[in-house]
């Protein structure tokens, strides 16, 4: 028997919120020194020549301000989980950690080396090896049983066997996807953030339909919630004007969380609906790409990602914001229908 959205909200009523304040606290406070500290060694973000005209004047903001949320929610995994599926979670934080790492190589590279960064082959390959290792390790190493659950029947498939295959390659790709989804949706002032907090209180509502280990339930909503709330500090300082930019450091982290917790939930097809601001904005930059080739050099959007369209169709980076998340929104709330 699912539960009903009132069933679901006074579960998560029920938790304990200390972990989620202080999570919070320690976020803005890192951000409030952290900008400073990144101010005085100028790390600032080198906005891109290909780039609108009008983030030229952001050249010089500090860079770097995922650590502002990545140090909180890393800390607050390995002390809140200490249950039977605790090492799961926390080594589902360690794979977050590792995209997080490779973010912050990039913007390093960035910084003191190449402003272009990490080459694309570069990226590409640390990225798949780590999705292919992930994936691996879910399917085949994990306590946790890999399940898939089917949109609107709601059935519960458990992966075994031969499928164990399929859903790796599957998986694999749809990690590499999704992070690269979300990296592109960090383009405008707070909107990968605003987006991000979304998704993670829908994970939050979705991990709890009944299905999965309550421990693990348990578990991924924490998990979604914690980095929710470190992220919803972290605007205070990134919206729009930004003081701060979180960098592939943050952006890698939050596409990497997202994505493994919508797998152990069992639902990656959610992010279809729920995520569907991340598939737009990483289509957008294909269909262009491809659209530009076989054409000949026409283009079908001003600019990819989709957000730089809008851009320069005259929508102020607030209003983009806006209706990318009310998008969100509705995407969640037809998934919660599917699901429920």
């Amino acid at each position: 028997m699912r539960p009903r959205f009132a069933e679901l909200i006074e579960g998560l009523w029920k938790l304990d919120l200390m972990p989620l304040a202080l999570a919070l606290i320690l976020s803005l406070c890192l951000a409030y020194l952290g900008i400073k500290l990144l101010r005085r060694f100028v790390l600032g973000q080198t906005v891109r020549e290909e780039g609108p005209q009008s983030h030229y004047k952001k050249s010089g903001t500090p860079t770097l301000g995922g650590l502002f949320f990545i140090i909180p929610t890393t800390l607050f995994a390995f002390y809140k989980f200490q249950m039977k599926v605790g090492t799961e979670i926390k080594l589902l934080a360690i794979a977050c950690l590792l995209f997080g790492i490779l973010g912050l190589v990039d913007d390093l590279f960035k910084l003191y080396k190449d402003k272009g960064g990490l080459t694309v082959k570069q990226k590409t390959a640390v990225m798949t090896v780590l999705a292919i290792a992930i994936a691996f390790y879910y399917l085949y190493l994990g306590e946790q049983q890999a399940i898939f659950v089917m949109p609107l029947s709601n059935e519960v498939i458990k992966i075994t066997g031969l499928w164990r295959i399929l859903y790796l390659i599957f998986s694999a790709v749809y990690i590499y996807f999704i992070v690269n989804a979300v990296n592109l949706t960090d383009g405008i002032d707070g909107l990968a953030s605003s987006i991000s907090v979304l998704v993670l209180l829908g994970a939050a509502l979705f991990a709890n339909f009944r299905y999965l280990p309550s421990e693990l339930a348990s578990a991924l909503t924490y998990f979604a919630l914690i980095l929710a709330s470190t992220l919803i500090a972290f605007l205070f300082f990134n919206r729009h004007p930004a003081k701060v930019f979180m960098g592939d450091t943050g952006s890698l982290y939050i596409g990497a969380a997202i994505a493994l917790i919508y797998l152990y939930i069992g639902k990656p097809w959610l992010l279809l609906l729920i995520g569907f601001v991340y598939v737009l904005e990483a289509l957008s930059v294909v269909i262009q790409v491809a659209y530009f080739k076989l054409s000949g050099g026409r283009r079908i959007f001003k600019m990819t990602p989709i957000h730089h369209h809008f851009e320069l169709s005259k929508w102020s980076e607030n209003k983009i914001v806006v209706v990318f998340s009310v998008i969100t929104v509705v995407g969640g709330v037809i998934g919660y229908l599917i699901s429920y």
